[in-house]
């Protein structure tokens, strides 16, 4: 049985769709294709992330912020890394240029609080992109 196909647009910026259209030309692909690549592995990401998960996880939320906006984000992350100082316990800082930069929170704990912190890093206006990246850390951990 084929699998039966929609139809639909998307609004994008021009530079954004001409970048994707040079990568997925160096990678032999078709819009249709990439398109269809990148929201399975959207929905695979966000879908894990909001569901229920238990047990002890280890990883690293990657985060990059604009430290030039006027919400004080330095204070904001040092604060939210002292009330979270049980799941994270160091943080690695790169200026990547005049405006961005990136920081890595190495993390350690239960997975449900852990999502909870990466939604909340989401939801600070400073911050551009989170990833999450989290493993098993087995009974050694616990």
């Amino acid at each position: 049985m084929s699998e039966k196909f929609q139809r639909f647009s998307v609004s994008l910026p021009k530079q954004l769709l001409e970048e994707f259209d040079s990568v997925i030309d160096l990678l032999g692909m078709t819009r249709s294709d990439a398109i269809r690549k990148a929201m399975r592995d959207f929905i695979t990401r966000n879908k894990w992330l909001l569901t229920p998960k238990e047990g002890i996880v280890v990883g690293s939320i990657t985060l990059i912020l604009d430290h030039e906006q006027k919400y004080g984000i330095m204070d904001d992350l040092n604060e939210l890394q002292h009330h979270h100082r049980e799941i994270i316990n160091a943080s690695l800082h790169i200026h990547l240029d005049q405006q961005n930069c990136m920081m890595v929170l190495p993390v350690r704990g239960n997975a449900q609080e852990i999502k909870k912190l990466n939604i909340d890093l989401q939801a600070m206006p400073e911050v551009k992109e989170t990833k999450l990246t989290l493993i098993s850390a087995g009974k050694k951990f616990e």
